[in-house]
């Protein structure tokens, strides 16, 4: 059964997925479809177009516990991770599924990301892909642009678990690091300060936020230098 979406904005919507809380986000281009991290099952997500490509802000469970099902259903469609999180993906304990009571392997990436990437989704829109260590190795952030005549406008940014809502993620699971963690929030400070102050912010789990809101919060917490 196709659960309900939120829409973002006009092209970005977001399903909230019930045992992991996990917040799945689908973008749809002008002729393809892009779904961040597929926790949900591929019978529960409205597709308004072709899927094109399956993308993970990082490797734990909560974040892919469904990709070995969308990768056997569509075994065409690309899935793209960055590559310091691999090692997690065939670990139990390293990508959490053994605290879920559900121990399980997945597969590996078509395509590994790295930092400063820029992934071409279609005509129109693409995005830059932009690495923050700290919760894990591989944790990264994807700001999405649209392309309007001759300028590039900014959507979102996917912020995984890296930044919540006047949060961000833990350090203590396996390759995460609290001084990493640190360096990233403050690089999304500088980013995120030089965005549209209603740039939606939309992180791994619970509410959503925006630039203006995530950087008042970041200066408060000793990241704005």
């Amino acid at each position: 059964m196709i659960k309900q979406s939120h829409q973002i904005t006009e092209e970005l919507r977001y399903y909230r997925e019930g045992f992991r809380s996990c917040n799945v986000y689908a973008l749809t281009c002008f002729d393809c479809e892009v779904l961040f991290d597929p926790s949900l099952s591929p019978d529960t997500v409205e597709q308004k177009r072709p899927i094109s490509k399956l993308i993970a802000t990082h490797a734990h469970y909560d974040h892919i516990g469904m990709i070995n099902e969308w990768k056997k259903e569509y075994p065409d469609v690309p899935f793209l991770m960055h590559g310091g999180d691999i090692e997690m993906l065939d670990n139990p304990t390293l990508n959490a599924s053994i605290f879920f009571g559900r121990p399980n392997a997945f597969v590996k990436p078509d395509l590994v990301l790295n930092d400063g990437d820029t992934i071409e989704l279609d005509g129109r829109y693409y995005l830059d892909v932009l690495n923050t260590p700290g919760h894990s190795m591989g944790s990264s952030c994807f700001v999405i642009y649209r392309r309007d005549d001759a300028k590039s406008l900014p959507v979102a940014m996917i912020s995984g678990d890296t930044l919540f809502d006047r949060g961000w993620g833990r350090t203590d699971f396996a390759t995460g690091n609290d001084s990493l963690m640190r360096d990233s929030l403050s690089r999304l400070f500088r980013i995120l300060s030089r965005m549209p102050a209603d740039l939606p912010v939309c992180p791994g789990h619970s509410a959503l936020t925006n630039a203006s809101d995530a950087c008042r919060f970041l200066a408060a917490m000793g990241f704005s230098c």
